[in-house]
């Protein structure tokens, strides 16, 4: 009887749902609808847009689909019947298309472009207040807004990374990736002559567009960097006629900063001109205490007083973009400036040792400096071909850093005065060119082939000089620790992708091969360093749609670390009174084996993201310190290959909104860090002594970000972040809280914004790392001036919006099918 009943309700539903369809016409195999997903303001594809398809009867929901990375869809095997289409995508408002027809004499509708404008923008004189979500995720990288930021809105692109997953910055503004601070950054997909800490530093946060944020990079991409990349993407205006933007930004302890974009486009040419200029310091105290033991003598030293970090510079940029015709264009872009950095002290000392009980206190005045200028400028030529996407397109990049003069000088005082003092400098050029050749091929509407040549030709010189201070003659120069070095390297790259789609699954396959040519010069010793070596590197990109907006994503990738120049000089250089650092010559490059596993939720406006990863390190390069048997009380570190290390965790990511005026961000990352390693020190008399360099940590951060949307004109956000302890093999860093504000006010119909930002509210964001071993102990700890306070002002110039043809209901686009 169970089983009757049971048979009779499921008849009734199939008969319910067979009532519901359109009517079948037996003749027809089925109809297509497709058409092509754009961005409104940018002209670019929407990839990955959620396009679903409804009867106009009773609105019931038949079918749907994704955009590819061209926009293009295609829904097929539609029966008779009225249809209309609803396409929405993160950020965007929805959009769609009614009354569209399928029939015996219309079996295919092309809805050719359909245009999504984002949440942000003015419609029909009225402002929606919708926030773009923070995170937009792709299958192989990640990419934030900035313009979500406010509380970084003055600062720099490391102020942006405090909010972003997968990235940690500590208070004195180093970035790491997933833990790890060995990564590449890339402007608008180009590399640069900077080190990746001086990019971050010195970009204003106001020319931002976006970060794209890319732990497990394609074979398309340099494999250099163990964490990945941090792609920068620039402001650019595709607007017709002159607009841009002007920022000025003043804060406490003497911050301030300035930045103006103009942008002119005319028919074929667009062109750009930019200038920004900045002063950021911090101010605080300092404290360390280090003890060393050394033929059975323990010496310490204690000191504690004031610290101050100053970075200032300046910029200028320009740059063309000509569409030569229809299948050709070209584009130049050029930028100059130059960076100035100090790190001073003035410190109390104590200094002590066990085999007598006199105390010898003094004072300690230390100051780092580095100026430099730099030019970076590309040429970029691309050929189209017939069919969409089939095109090729060159580049050719060349970056130079100046001479720069590096100084370390650090000098002690007694009652009586200068009792010892030491001056280190560093200077010289560098110069980087990069040319590339990307070639890509369509094939139908779900695959496409790309290969291509990458090459980069590096050189660089450093003459390092150290003269000591010597009571009654001054400073003397000292051969021993002055060196020329020269550096020379070549790294020449073919790749290859192949990506494509079965059903709603999507794969993409790379492979990469590199030849390294490397050469180091050391011309007082006369003696030569070489390496010529192929490396390759497989990946794997896949993303799965499993409808009603939920995906998963699964890549591996293999990538490379090469040792910088600095690591690699095997002569000694001091770095203050009581630290020494020596190369290592015979480093190997870091390979790593990574892999990511992802699942994303979206529901309108909201999303919900997890991501594990397990990452594997071989020949892992660790900083190493040990008491220099020179000198018992001066700690020597040095750099080598200790083994492998391991990495396992997960990564969560909530963008939610409870309510029309409060909008919430939260990010977690939870891992395990295991470290198998070891090395060998070497003395003076050839003695080797092994040390252990094992590790294993638990470590955790959390992250929450939340929005108020006052009125259409004010929004208030408040940012806390917390990190966990950090173990190493020879010590930890020590967790740290964090706290932020802003407030933000529209005026003259968005043409002018303030921003007033309060950081580290309550002062707890405190700096403390502590190495030791067996032989030394190393403690120091940096409290920043805080709170700190900037007021930003930013003036939109004839930023005015196109006039809109489609109508607008609530927030949603609504047109026509046009037969």
């Amino acid at each position: 009887m169970n089983r009757l009943i049971l048979l009779i309700c499921l008849s009734f539903v199939i008969f319910a749902a067979k009532a519901e369809e359109p009517i079948v016409n037996p003749v027809m195999k089925g109809g297509v609808i497709k058409g092509i997903v754009m961005d409104n303001a940018m002209d670019i594809p929407v990839e990955y847009a959620t396009v679903s398809v409804y009867t106009m009867a009773d609105s019931s929901l038949i079918d749907g689909t994704i955009t590819n990375e061209k926009g293009v869809f295609e829904l097929t095997k539609l029966k008779p019947g009225k249809y209309f289409v609803e396409i929405s995508f993160i950020g965007y408002n929805k959009a769609i298309v009614r009354n569209i027809p399928i029939n015996q004499d219309r079996k295919l509708a092309d809805l050719k472009i359909v245009s999504l404008r984002q949440s942000s923008e003015a419609l029909n004189e009225v402002v929606v207040t919708s926030e773009r979500v923070p995170v937009q995720y792709q299958i192989d990288k990640k990419v934030i807004p900035v313009s979500r930021q406010i509380t970084a809105a003055s600062g720099t692109a490391v102020d942006v990374l405090e909010n972003v997953p997968s990235v940690s910055v500590d208070i004195e503004g180093n970035v790491s990736l997933r833990g790890n601070s060995n990564f590449t950054v890339l402007v608008d997909g180009k590399p640069s002559i900077l080190d990746a800490a001086d990019i971050l530093q010195q970009m204003p946060a106001s020319v931002i567009e976006n970060i794209e944020i890319i732990t497990n990079p394609s074979a398309k991409y340099d494999p250099e960097g163990t964490a990945g990349i941090i792609n920068i993407i620039t402001k650019k205006n595709t607007e017709n006629g002159l607009n841009g933007v002007a920022n000025l930004s003043v804060g406490s302890q003497d911050n301030r900063s300035g930045d103006i974009l103009i942008n002119y486009r005319k028919k074929k040419w667009n062109w750009n001109f930019g200038l920004d200029y900045s002063n950021r310091q911090y101010e605080g105290t300092s404290k360390t205490e280090n003890r060393t033991m050394f033929n059975d003598v323990t010496s310490s030293v204690l000191s504690d007083g004031e610290s101050k970090m100053k970075r200032s510079g300046y910029g200028i940029r320009t740059g063309f973009d000509f569409d030569v015709n229809d299948k050709n264009s070209i584009s130049f872009g050029f930028r100059y400036g130059t960076r100035d950095m100090e790190r001073g002290s003035v410190l109390d000392y104590q200094e002590s040792n066990s085999s007598s009980p006199v105390i010898t206190s003094y004072d300690s005045r230390d100051l780092w400096k580095k100026e430099m200028t730099f030019v970076n400028s590309n040429f970029t030529y691309v050929r189209k071909f017939t069919g969409k996407g089939h095109q090729w397109a060159s580049q050719v990049s060349y970056s130079h850093r100046g001479s720069g003069d590096e100084s370390s000088t650090n000098e002690l005082f007694d009652s009586n005065g200068q009792v010892s003092g030491q001056i280190a400098t560093e200077d010289g050029p560098g110069t980087r060119w990069e040319i590339r050749s990307d070639y890509t091929l369509p094939l139908g509407e779900d695959a496409k082939f790309e290969f291509g040549y990458q090459g980069q030709i590096r050189s660089s010189e450093a003459d390092t000089e150290q003269e000591d201070y010597v009571v009654g003659s001054g400073y003397k120069p000292q051969p021993l620790y002055s060196h020329d070095v020269t550096y020379d390297r070549q790294v020449h790259g073919l790749y290859t992708t192949y990506a494509s789609k079965i059903g709603k699954f999507g794969y993409q396959l790379g492979f990469r091969s590199e030849y390294t040519s490397r050469e180091i010069d050391f011309k007082d010793e006369l003696e030569t360093f070489t390496i010529k070596r192929w490396d390759f590197f497989p990946t794997i990109h896949t993303q799965m749609d499993l409808g009603s907006d939920n995906q998963v994503m699964g890549s591996y990738t293999r990538r490379i670390q090469r040792p910088r120049g600095y690591y690699l000089e095997p002569f000694v250089t001091w770095t203050d009174a009581y630290n020494v650092r020596q190369g290592n010559p015979d480093l190997d490059p870091e390979y790593i084996d990574s892999y990511e596993l992802g699942y994303m939720k979206r529901f309108g406006d909201q999303a919900i993201s997890f991501e594990t990863y397990y990452k594997v390190t071989h020949n892992k390069i660790e900083r190493v310190r040990y008491p220099w048997e020179e000198q018992g009380n001066v700690m020597k570190s040095t750099n080598v290959n200790v083994g492998n290390d391991y990495s396992l965790g997960i990564e969560a990511t909530f963008n939610l909104s409870f309510s029309t005026w409060l909008k919430n961000d939260l990010i977690g990352n939870f891992y395990h860090y295991k470290e198998e390693g070891d090395f060998t020190i070497t003395n003076s008399a050839n003695e080797d002594t092994y040390q252990d360099f094992s590790t294993e940590s638990y470590n955790w951060s959390l992250r929450n970000n939340s929005t108020f949307i006052l009125d259409p004109a004010t929004r208030l956000q408040f940012t806390a972040n917390y990190n966990s302890d950090t173990n190493w093999a020879q010590g930890k860093r020590k967790g740290f809280f964090t706290t932020s504000a802003a407030v933000k006010r529209d005026f003259m119909k968005r043409k002018l914004s303030a921003t007033f930002q309060v950081r580290d509210i309550f002062g707890t964001a405190k700096h403390e790392t502590l190495y030791e071993g067996d032989t030394f102990y190393n403690f120091s700890q940096f409290d920043h001036n805080s709170p700190t306070f900037n007021l930003k002002l930013s003036f939109k110039i004839n930023n005015y919006k196109t006039k809109r043809e489609r109508g607008s209901e609530g927030g949603v686009d609504v047109e026509e099918f046009e037969m």
